[in-house]
């Protein structure tokens, strides 16, 4: 929201109150004599506030506090308590371990006792004399000389001042500027939620000292008011929230020009200027640089995808009138949830090994048969495994031989169907009678079902696990006194149970479902991650309408879709894993997103329909309109016709621009750059023989040159085996193999 300042430390007492009162603003608590859910009441709020100066708390003592001993629960939870809230008991909440240091040395109000006691006040203001404290303690690395620094500044006796210097700090950042927070606090102090105060927040520097001196509680009562009453399905209502507000403000009172659009937005985003020509006249996507984007990985790929925009540019192959199709990825994760990633994905390739060596055991046993499972078999197995061995519509036990082997009387079923937006995630997949399937449920919704209530009860036991792992995600916790390793661990541990639960509750949510909701169907862009959004964005500066910027040439293609595309057009088999072998998959990928026009959504839903009635028996298998007649050959054939080349460019010779600090000010100055290995690699060691430490080095045999290298071995064990080798087969032959 200010681009020029930097982020704010995450342990500045400001953010702290930022954070708690953000939190605090979307607390909701349906009392004894409330109809619905309500924000909290003044009262409520102040019974609360002390219990945040900690690192770390349970919603459930947020609770007791408002509601009292044994009289609150979660408003999903069973139970008809007195006092419902809004977040589960068992939840973790941040608390303000700065706040609570300073408290516990100068007192509930440390920040007047500060301004008394700080002899460096002079031309200061409190919130400055409580910033000077903070910085001491985020600088300073040496513990006595923040306890001399407290004695002699801040006049505090030797036991208060070695308290003080064992204060330690977070040295993560907020997503905000100290800039930003402070000129949102006011409004989150009234008790506005977050989204809301954000756009209060710089509507004093919009419209003026005067005008703000004069006008001021004017222009909050009816801003407020505004803000209260909007309804964005209300079609009496002109434009978003924000639009509103800028309407307001010109219309009342005499702006400069420009003015309203320093509006904060809590979603504001960069746009990027429209593309330029260069010197021959030809288009160029400039630089990708904005910042919002601060992962390394993402701008990496923002820069590639503008080397090859712009050399196609150049090479006459495209122009700004061309069309240009997009997938949106998934989002970029940082190690730790890489690793938890990678960990689910090993977990579950196990345990599909397990189920394969289980159904081979079973059928054998139920039908005294043999069988080599195929994926589709082993999918089934998980699904069954998942429902606890019965049908989820019709109650039915489910033996294996009643879905695996010849004539199975169940089959996969899409709770989804696909005709109206489901995919083929696992999700969205169950193991239902192909009967009830074929006949009763058709293209319904599991809602749409007269026996929907007998459905949910069969799924308790995934509403159970679901709470269970919610339980178990609020119980891992972190807090910045911890050891990277350790605090490295719980963080993958609560991504891998993330994963977990958001594989529980997708399956879950889609039985609840009473419509398919605007996002959720495959026609829709959601649920994108930041290298998509962005690369939308930063083509469209260029691929848009000349007449009109905001009609762009840029058409996004979720992942999903890709993947149901693949799957029509024969490249690859419905519940078949995509090949990942080689690099061939990202080339046949970019072919088929290319051949999705935006009429084939229309001829999709149009081919599933057709496809259910093909599985009811009532028409014959469907084909979808293929790009060409030979498509699938021609894609399939790649494989054998493509070399794949993997480029890693030298870095070396590149120059970087950075900031040094000179007597004029700060100026920003290119030249070289260290990068990439300044040496080789060697492991070196260290060993005592003979009483003296003798420093060694690890090395191939292969690299041996001459036999009198040998004798340089260390270890004689070692020495004597390789000179029996060398006398048996000669030196040559032995260093080139192994020993």
């Amino acid at each position: 929201m200010e681009p020029s300042r930097p982020r704010c430390a995450d342990s500045h007492p400001a953010y702290e109150r930022f954070r708690m009162l953000s939190f605090i603003n979307n607390i909701k608590v349906k009392g004894p004599n409330d109809i619905d859910l309500r924000p909290l009441n003044e009262e409520e709020r102040k019974k609360i506030y002390g219990l945040f100066y900690k690192k770390s708390i349970d919603f459930k003592d947020i609770a007791k506090a408002i509601a009292g001993k044994k009289n609150y629960q979660y408003i999903k939870d069973k139970g008809d308590l007195p006092y419902k809230f809004n977040y589960r008991m068992s939840q973790g909440v941040t608390g303000c371990p700065t706040t609570a240091c300073l408290i516990d040395i100068f007192g509930e109000n440390y920040a007047e006792s500060i301004a008394e006691q700080y002899v460096l006040s002079a031309g200061k203001t409190i919130e400055q004399m409580t910033d000077d404290v903070w910085n001491v303690l985020y600088s300073f690395a040496d513990k006595d000389k923040v306890k001399a620094w407290g004695m002699e500044k801040l006049q505090l006796d030797e036991e208060t001042a070695e308290k003080f210097s064992k204060i330690r700090l977070s040295h993560s950042f907020a997503s905000l500027s100290l800039c930003a927070i402070r000129k949102i606090l006011p409004w989150l102090e009234s008790g506005m939620i977050y989204s809301h105060a954000v756009m209060m927040a710089k509507i004093p520097d919009i419209v003026g000292k005067d005008i703000w001196s004069q006008y001021s509680e004017t222009i909050v009562r009816e801003l407020t008011e505004l803000i209260s009453n909007f309804n964005p399905k209300d079609e009496s209502m002109q434009g978003t929230l924000d639009f509103c507000i800028k309407d307001y403000l010109r219309n009342n009172f005499d702006l400069n020009s420009g003015a309203a659009d320093k509006l904060y937005h809590p979603s504001m985003i960069e746009t990027y200027p429209d593309a330029v020509k260069n010197k021959d006249g030809v288009y160029q996507l400039g630089s990708p640089r904005t910042n919002a984007v601060r992962n390394p990985m993402a701008m990496r790929s923002l820069h590639q995808l503008r080397k090859v925009i712009n050399m196609l540019l150049r090479e006459g192959v495209i122009d700004q009138n061309t069309e240009v199709h997009i997938e949106y990825a998934r989002e970029l994760n940082d190690s730790n949830k890489r690793q938890a990633i990678a960990r689910w994905n090993k977990e579950r390739e196990k345990a599909r090994a397990g189920y394969a060596s289980d159904i081979v055991k079973l059928y054998k046993e139920e039908t005294g048969k043999e069988i080599v499972p195929t994926d589709v078999d082993i999918l089934k197995f998980q699904l069954w495994e998942e429902q606890g061995h019965i049908c989820l519509y019709t109650g039915e036990q489910i033996g294996l031989a009643d879905f695996i082997g010849p004539n199975p009387r169940y089959d996969i079923e899409h709770t989804v169907p696909r005709s109206v937006g489901g995919d083929s995630t696992l999700e969205n997949l169950t193991l239902c009678s192909s009967r009830f399937n074929r006949d009763v449920k058709k293209a319904q919704l599991p809602t749409e079902l007269s026996n929907n209530d007998e459905i949910m009860a069969r799924l308790d036991l995934w509403k159970d696990k679901i709470e269970e792992l919610r339980k178990a995600a609020d119980k891992v916790r972190t807090h910045s006194a911890m050891a990277k390793e350790m605090k490295d661990s719980l963080i993958q541990k609560r991504h891998r149970i993330r994963l977990e639960l958001d594989y529980w509750e997708g399956k879950y949510r889609r039985f609840q479902m009473t419509e398919v909701p605007e996002g959720f169907s495959r026609r829709q862009g959601a649920g994108i991650g930041l290298v998509g959004k962005y690369a939308g964005l930063y083509l469209k500066s260029l691929f848009h309408r000349n007449d009109d910027r905001t009609k762009s040439n840029v058409r996004v293609v979720k992942g999903a879709t890709t993947a149901e595309y693949r799957k029509m057009w024969g490249i690859q088999d419905e519940y078949e894993k995509k090949s990942r072998d080689n690099h061939i998959h990202h080339c046949i990928d970019a072919i088929v997103i290319a051949c999705i026009s935006p009429g084939e959504y229309n001829e999709t839903a149009r081919y599933y329909q057709q496809y259910e009635e093909y599985e009811r028996g009532r028409a014959n298998k469907p084909q979808f309109k293929k790009p060409w007649p030979t498509f699938t050959e021609d894609i399939k054939a790649l494989g054998k016709e493509l070399l794949v080349v993997h480029d890693t460019p030298d870095n070396m010779p590149k120059q970087s621009r950075k900031k040094v600090k000179t007597p004029k000010g700060i100026i920003y100055q290119q030249g070289d750059t260290a990068r990439g290995s300044l040496h080789s690699d060697t492991y070196y060691g260290a060993i005592e023989k003979d009483g003296e430490i003798r420093y060694v080095v690890r090395r191939a045999l292969s690299s041996f040159e001459k036999m009198s290298e040998v004798e340089n071995i260390v270890d004689e064990t070692v020495k004597e085996k390789v000179k029996a080798a060398i006398a048996e087969k000669g030196f040559n032959l032995n260093i080139s193999y192994s020993v």
